[in-house]
């Protein structure tokens, strides 16, 4: 038989569950997050304020060819420290002669449900100087 808490015991206990519970809804806090083009290219950077208990980055994209939905484009960001840049090339977007492109970054959290949490969101209207068709930009056209 499991003995009853004490007064003292239950109110450690709840302490204790709501440290853990600020601790792990923490999110991850930004310097900056920028979308800017860079010869035919998209080019999205970042840097974090603060990791704290950031498991990693999850980074999506919207356009005119993904049916105005988000589709990932990458989730590979594994945290590195703060004061350190995150750096993402787009180079699989369909470049017509005007497009509006829209960025969001994600932060999965170490929790165990993972909790993702929208750290940042951009739109860029991009406008090529010549339109080039890389097998990745032809494969988004259909995503």
């Amino acid at each position: 038989m499991i003995p009853p808490l004490s007064t003292r015991g239950l109110v450690g206990a709840l302490l204790l569950g709501c440290l853990t519970l600020a601790a792990a809804s923490q999110a991850a806090r930004l310097t900056y997050f920028r979308v800017e083009k860079e010869q035919n290219d998209l080019v999205i950077t970042w840097q974090a304020a603060d990791e704290a208990n950031v498991q990693g980055y999850v980074l999506e994209r919207r356009s005119p060819f993904t049916n105005g939905t988000f589709k990932k484009i990458d989730t590979s960001f594994l945290p590195h420290g703060i004061g350190k840049p995150y750096r993402y090339r787009d180079d699989e977007v369909y470049k017509a002669s005007s497009d509006e492109v829209e960025y969001r970054l994600y932060a999965l959290s170490v929790s165990p449900a993972g909790e993702r949490t929208l750290l940042a969101q951009q739109k860029v209207n991009y406008t090529a100087t010549t339109i080039r068709r890389t097998w990745g930009s032809i494969k988004a056209m259909f995503q």
